[in-house]
């Protein structure tokens, strides 16, 4: 664990070998789009303009997220494009969901381009492909070959995926042609299972990205039991964690958003570590939080409360089995 210090969220930090060059915290699309929850135009386009306001010059999106890309796009109006690096994905579209073929990501460019109103995207992943999908995404006529071809062209500047399964971060690193890899839900106070990709990752100079580092919510400062929405339910060991984190923080008068983003923001494995801001008040809170400074025994005692609460290692998730 990286010792505490003064964080700089506004630190430039390039993304491996591309030509982005990123606020250390950037905002990540689920939030606004609605997917941890209902929200309005308003409050979605408010998150965009606030993290502009606070100098983050990285969004990340996707068309799995809801309203994300159109609100972004509303909020992107009459900003110059050389003020924000933008990225989205392919294979999740809800018109060609789970369609890693090269036809599907060319489709889903092309409309991602449209809504959110630029003719360029920095960063393209393929999102959430299971070990099955990577056959169709990585072979003739996949995903890939559509994307390395954009790249060629300009459409897209830089390549990479988005997924928490281990197995497909290697496979995806495998090919050579990955810019980016973004590790989803494996480095939070509950969880830090990134030793075996961090390796390969910097050997290739592939850059890497934390997406949920508050656990998909639970460390929002949120009551753990309230988190969910009708479509996905956090696993019961999840929530048990957070709320002996939350536990351990209340103990201490320690905000746990404070601990989480400062915890992840502080491992330098990273280039980037996104928060899914719904509204502008919630980008401003992680702001503060992420800002804060916390007692020097908080960090001296952590250790102990990581090995209490780390979940066990999913050999599913790691291995692809």
């Amino acid at each position: 664990m990286n010792q505490p210090g003064a964080l700089d969220l506004l630190e430039r930090r390039r993304i491996g070998r591309t030509h982005m060059v990123v606020t250390a915290v950037s905002l990540g699309g689920a939030g606004l789009g609605g997917i941890f929850g209902p929200v309005g135009d308003a409050d979605g386009i408010g998150a965009v303009e606030k993290a502009f306001e606070l100098g983050i010059n990285y969004l990340d999106t996707s068309p799995k997220y809801g309203e994300a890309e159109r609100r972004m796009g509303m909020a992107l109006r009459g900003v110059p494009r050389d003020r924000y690096f933008i990225s989205s994905k392919v294979g999740t579209h809800p018109d060609r969901p789970l369609d890693y073929s090269a036809d599907a990501a060319r489709w889903t460019v092309e409309n991602s381009l449209r809504v959110l109103g630029v003719d360029y995207l920095d960063l393209c992943h393929i999102h959430e492909p299971e070990p099955h999908h990577m056959d169709q995404a990585l072979g003739p006529g996949g995903a890939l070959e559509a994307l390395v071809e954009l790249r060629a062209q300009g459409v897209i500047r830089a390549i990479g995926v988005g997924v928490q399964n281990h197995d497909v971060h290697r496979r995806m690193l495998a090919t050579g042609v990955s810019d980016v890899q973004m590790m989803v839900n494996d480095y939070t106070l509950m969880r830090q299972y990134i030793d075996d990709i961090v390796p390969l990752a910097r050997d290739r100079a592939v850059g890497l990205v934390n997406g949920a580092a508050l656990a998909m919510g639970l460390l929002s400062g949120r009551d753990p039991d309230t988190v969910g929405t009708p479509k996905w339910t956090p696993p019961a060991a999840s929530v048990a964690g957070a709320k002996r984190v939350h536990a351990w923080c209340k103990e201490r008068g320690v905000p746990v958003l404070a601990l989480a983003l400062q915890f992840a923001v502080r491992q330098r494995a990273f280039d980037c570590t996104l928060i899914g801001s719904a509204n502008a008040q919630e980008v401003e809170g992680c702001w503060r939080a992420a800002q804060m400074e916390l007692p020097e025994s908080v960090w001296t005692e952590l250790p102990a409360l990581l090995d209490e609460v780390r979940e066990p290692e999913a050999m599913d998730i790691l291995a692809g089995r």
